[in-house]
């Protein structure tokens, strides 16, 4: 298969000097009757089988760092307001393991069955990868679908291809929320919205 190089970006090739970077979200909401949308950002730190290697690989608000460190949170935002990145998460690569091969993202609405919402309520959806040091953008990806149905979307991952790393858009809707995302990935969950 071939990749588009717009859905396909060797990050590494784009900066050789990164070391750290950060994956930053934003999006709008869509003017809602009921309660308050709240999206987030979580990411799920990956093996050469596609699964977690343990539970603390989920990262999410919830569990805001990786059992390593390598991987952090920056936080919640529960409104989605304001003109910047709503919700970001650092990843150190040289700290990362040599038994990760993969990071994916996930945007997921918080307790969206009960509230009766999902992605067509989300406008102008974003991700972004940073270098964290010197706050280059690296690569961009703007989802412009609409997911009826879809609580949750796996948005984007980075894979470590030998010593680089590359960037590919995914933009896979997921009915069944976060919980989906977690479950294929072999966590075991107790209590997420």
């Amino acid at each position: 298969m071939q990749k588009n190089e717009l859905d396909y970006i060797n990050l590494s090739e784009k900066d050789m000097t990164v070391k750290v970077l950060r994956v930053a979200a934003g999006w709008d909401l869509k003017e809602f009757d009921g309660e308050n949308i709240d999206v987030d950002l979580s990411c799920f730190i990956l093996g050469s089988d596609g699964k977690t290697r343990e539970d603390g690989d989920f990262v999410f608000y919830n569990n805001l760092k990786s059992p390593d460190l390598a991987v952090r949170h920056l936080g919640d935002n529960r409104d989605g307001m304001g003109e910047t990145d709503d919700e970001a998460i650092i990843i150190d690569i040289g700290a990362l393991a040599y038994n990760v091969y993969k990071i994916v993202f996930v945007a997921s609405i918080y307790f969206a069955d009960d509230r009766n919402q999902d992605f067509t309520h989300v406008d102008n959806a974003y991700v972004r990868v940073v270098n964290e040091t010197t706050d280059e953008e690296l690569a961009r990806d703007d989802m412009e679908e609409k997911f009826e149905r879809a609580t949750a979307v796996k948005f984007c991952e980075l894979e470590r291809v030998g010593s680089e790393w590359h960037f590919r858009k995914l933009h896979k809707p997921l009915e069944k929320g976060l919980r989906e995302a977690a479950e294929s990935y072999g966590c075991i969950i107790s209590s997420i919205g």
